[in-house]
């Protein structure tokens, strides 16, 4: 919903669109809407389905039955002297709605929008009348349209932002099941898969039900409805789903075909098991990797989030600072001379630097403040309700306690670990990433003037 600031502001721009178009244009602009409407739609609609991003969703049945009389409603009260604002703003309000809730992007909303006020400007023109008058029109078609499709948008962003979070909460509610339990059964069922369609394509003996493939088995069912969530964007999923479209698709035909033959017969079965062993390899690297990585932590700073989270917490953090007139700020830290202890060292040196330097973080930081694994040898501290004597205060401290870091047995080293930082205070800008820009380059300052050196942002 608007705030009644906001609410005001709509009202205002709603009545300022009316009075610039004088009674007698907006007369004749609703003729022109009501003789137009119906051609006006199909334009729509025919700019919409012609994008493939909306014609999965908008097929042509539905839009005939249902879509196609909505818009012809849309576009009469839209410019019905008779409608008053609440109710016209109640409209677009509940389309902006209805569009999050099924997926059809603002962006194209906007497209739509623009053949329609293509479609109207050529049919005011065509209607002929004073130059004058037909400008008046035209503007006010354009302004009262963009209107409504601010109301939309607003709409819209509400309930995509809910509905971001709804998924991201049932996400996390899988995130937080035992994922290495999930990983063993998972793995159980695509060896159940696997066993059944050879039992039933190759060892049995021809019965009709030759080629039967993954469809309606637990690990597809599983694979299909929760793993697109659980691992959201992961490349080993669409890699998966290659492998067991070409063992339904191509080999078990192929098996079906060469039964008769044994040798045929053994190098198909032989070739379907190289595929499942694939999908196993890449099920146990997935999970493997979400385990250790997805739920925000890695397995050498396992207290540090990883640096997925950083635009949520930042842009969390700028609203608060906006809504609260206060100030956070980001500090940079990269170990100095990184590469060439690792290379010297060894790894396990190597990781145990980093897990050293981000226990100095995570202990000394306060409760309400962040702390990131950015890159490999990279931190990031987001420090809250900070001000300019407070950042430069944290980070220097920062930087002593890891340079006192005390030597330690096996591959740690014995020199001591230094770091450099750059820091920046929040300027009130909204992008979270040039703030960031900020920070690095006061890193970058710092490391030009040496090693275990500290810098920030004017």
């Amino acid at each position: 919903m608007l705030s009644p600031i906001q609410d005001s502001e709509v009202h205002g721009d709603w009545h300022e669109c009316l009075g610039r178009a004088g009674p007698a244009t907006r007369r004749w602009v609703t003729t022109i809407v009501d003789a137009g409407a119906e051609q006006v739609s199909d334009r729509f609609y025919a700019a919409m389905l012609a994008d493939p991003r909306a014609g999965a969703m908008l097929d042509h049945e539905v839009v005939n039955r249902r879509l196609h009389g909505s818009m012809v409603r849309w576009l009469r009260q839209l410019f019905d002297p008779a409608s008053t604002p609440e109710q016209v703003f109640a409209v677009q309000r509940k389309t902006g709605e209805v569009h999050a809730r099924i997926g059809v992007s603002i962006e194209l909303l906007a497209r739509g929008a623009r053949e329609v006020k293509r479609a109207l400007t050529l049919r005011l023109a065509a209607a002929g009348g004073p130059p004058q008058r037909l400008a008046e029109a035209i503007a006010y078609v354009y302004e009262l349209i963009d209107l409504a499709l601010g109301l939309m948008g607003e709409s819209y962003a509400q309930n995509a932002d809910r509905q971001t979070r709804a998924d991201e909460a049932y996400r996390l509610f899988f995130l937080s099941q035992d994922l290495a339990a999930e990983r063993e059964r998972q793995r159980s069922r695509l060896l159940e898969w696997a066993h059944q369609i050879l039992v039933r394509n190759y060892w049995e003996a021809p019965s009709g039900n030759e080629s039967v493939g993954s469809a309606g088995s637990e690990f597809s069912l599983w694979l299909e409805h929760k793993a697109a969530i659980l691992f959201d964007g992961a490349p080993e999923i669409g890699q998966i789903r290659a492998n067991i479209a070409t063992v339904d698709g191509e080999l078990l035909p192929r098996l079906a075909r060469a039964r008769a033959e044994p040798d045929a017969a053994r190098a198909v079965v032989a070739e379907i098991n190289q595929r499942i062993g694939e999908v196993k390899a890449l099920l146990a690297a997935v999970f493997d990797r979400f385990i250790d990585h997805e739920d925000g932590r890695d397995g050498v700073t396992p207290r540090l989030l990883s640096r997925r989270y950083f635009p949520s917490v930042a842009k969390r953090e700028i609203g608060y600072a906006q809504a609260h007139a206060s100030r956070f700020a980001l500090l940079l830290f990269d170990i100095d001379a990184f590469d060439a202890l690792r290379e010297s060292l060894g790894a396990a040196a190597g990781d145990a630097v980093l897990a050293a330097v981000g226990d100095v973080l995570a202990d000394h930081v306060r409760a309400g403040d962040f702390v990131f694994r950015l890159a490999d040898d990279q931190f990031l501290v987001l420090l809250v309700d900070v001000d300019e004597a407070g950042l430069a205060a944290v980070a220097d401290a920062l930087r002593r306690r890891i340079e006192r870091l005390p030597p330690r047995a096996g591959p740690f080293p014995s020199a001591p670990v230094t770091v450099c930082v750059g820091g920046a205070l929040f300027d009130g800008h909204p992008d979270y990433q040039r703030l960031l820009e900020r920070a690095k380059a006061a890193l970058r300052r710092a490391q030009l003037a040496g090693v275990n050196r500290l810098d920030l942002a004017g």
